[in-house]
């Protein structure tokens, strides 16, 4: 009996790449929903909750795939994560409203970090290989090439 291999690279790259973006989509997605449910800070109006999701699923890019997810369209949401000092740009001094009535004149306001997408790609992203192994093999995945009569 003749042994045969058959190699059918194409089909297998074509396949990886699919598997790839699918498990980058994946890990983009426990992300979010990492993000959603696990910070520190008390949600008020569910703005900032609301913001997270997948920004651009994961498509080809040279040298592999790549995608976006995080806050879209919230103002405060890079200065909750990182923490900062906001100062005030055409006045004087911010007016920070008082509980009661009244305003408060300051200089400037020092913003504590309070970061909820870091953690989520922390405790998701170990996870990024495992969810491209399971998509591959969800997609048929197992082998590019076979030995002995089979074909693959």
């Amino acid at each position: 009996m003749a042994e045969s291999l058959v190699w059918k690279g194409k089909a297998l790259t074509e396949t990886m790449r699919e598997a790839q973006k699918l498990g980058v989509n994946a890990t983009m997605s426990e992300c979010v929903i990492h993000a959603k449910s696990n910070h520190s800070w008390q949600n008020r109006t569910g703005v900032l909750e609301g913001s997270l999701g997948v920004a651009e699923f994961a498509r080809e890019v040279p040298g592999g795939v790549e995608g976006s997810w995080g806050s879209q369209d919230v103002r405060y949401a890079l200065i909750h994560e990182l923490g900062g000092v906001i100062v005030p740009i055409r006045a004087k001094a911010l007016a920070i409203p008082q509980e009661g009535g009244g305003v408060r004149f300051v200089k400037s306001v020092t913003i504590p970090a309070r970061p909820y997408l870091r953690p989520a790609a922390d405790v998701t992203y170990p996870a990024l290989g495992s969810n491209i192994g399971k998509a591959y093999r969800a997609l048929g995945g197992g082998g590019g090439s076979s030995g002995g009569n089979s074909r693959a």
